[in-house]
């Protein structure tokens, strides 16, 4: 037959199993706690990695950005350069000059009759005003081939600058594209962190979340051991209460029984009533 226990005995059970429980939950949740701060750690480090990811990236494209702004420059100016040839291009300089010596040609043609062939005065008169009139012309066209001279050299330099513009657009173009690569690995890096970030930050969530119920559940079983605590206490007392009393009352016997007369009949009168105190007071069984 299995051993009665006290009511006393059963609580003080009673509290060191929720003590035990309380333990063995806070140790789950330090674990726990650990796995999260763990976590945490890692995602501090992949942020600042993905900071430096994005950093590179800005970087990047503040350098595309500079370039990207020359090269549309030099591809302004060489477009205006080339409206403004346009605008420039007039008679050829070659057929001007052969139509110069041909004047002069027959400027010498002309003087040649006039020096050898006999002509009246009014004739002679119109030679020389014809010839008068060719050379000023020839003047006149000498300085527009001279005029024009000097536009197809700027003409010739002006292909040269369109030239040197647009090549060297088209090494800023180069440099846009190859900064715009390199803006675009750095983000999808800065992406791939953000994404691991994020699961990290899930998972912690989680790990927190779990630790926040199992630090609630520690508190409870702590809370139901200081309420456990509290009955022993109280039951102890009781118990202290009830022995003081049983010494009191032997001590009362005892007193009661040495003051008792030598009588015979008085001393088994007292034992009687100091037996029957101890039978109500459950010492003794019978």
């Amino acid at each position: 037959m299995p051993k009665k226990i006290s009511e006393l005995q059963g609580a003080e059970l009673k509290f060191r199993a929720l003590l035990n429980k309380r333990d063995e939950i806070n140790e789950q949740a330090l674990a726990l706690r650990s796995e999260r701060d763990s976590l945490h750690e890692q995602k501090k480090v992949l942020q600042d990695q993905m900071n430096v990811a994005r950093d590179k990236r800005d970087a990047f494209v503040a350098q595309m950005r500079v370039h990207k702004k020359k090269r549309d420059d030099l591809q302004g100016k060489a477009r205006e350069l080339l409206e403004f040839k346009k605008k420039t291009r007039g008679k050829q300089v070659g057929s001007l000059k052969e139509e110069i010596h041909a004047m002069e040609a027959d400027i010498r043609m002309l003087e040649l009759r006039q020096q050898t062939v006999p002509l009246t005065i009014p004739k002679e008169r119109e030679l020389l005003d014809s010839i008068k009139k060719k050379m000023v012309e020839v003047e006149r066209l000498k300085k527009v081939y001279v005029e024009q001279e000097k536009i197809q050299k700027e003409i010739r330099d002006l292909d040269h600058s369109i030239d040197a513009l647009f090549k060297q657009a088209d090494k800023e173009h180069a440099e846009v594209v190859r900064l715009s690569e390199e803006q675009h690995k750095a983000h999808e890096e800065a992406a791939a962190f953000f994404k691991d970030i994020a699961a990290l930050t899930a998972s912690a969530n989680k790990k927190h979340a779990e630790f926040m119920k199992l630090r609630e559940e520690a508190d409870a079983a702590h809370q139901k051991a200081s309420d456990m605590r509290d009955k022993i206490i109280e039951i102890r007392k009781e118990k202290r209460m009830e022995r003081m009393e049983e010494r009191n009352a032997i001590r009362d016997v005892n007193l009661a029984t040495r003051r008792a007369l030598d009588d015979k009949g008085k001393k088994d009168k007292a034992a009687d009533e100091a037996l029957e105190l101890l039978l109500r007071k459950g010492k003794i069984e019978i």
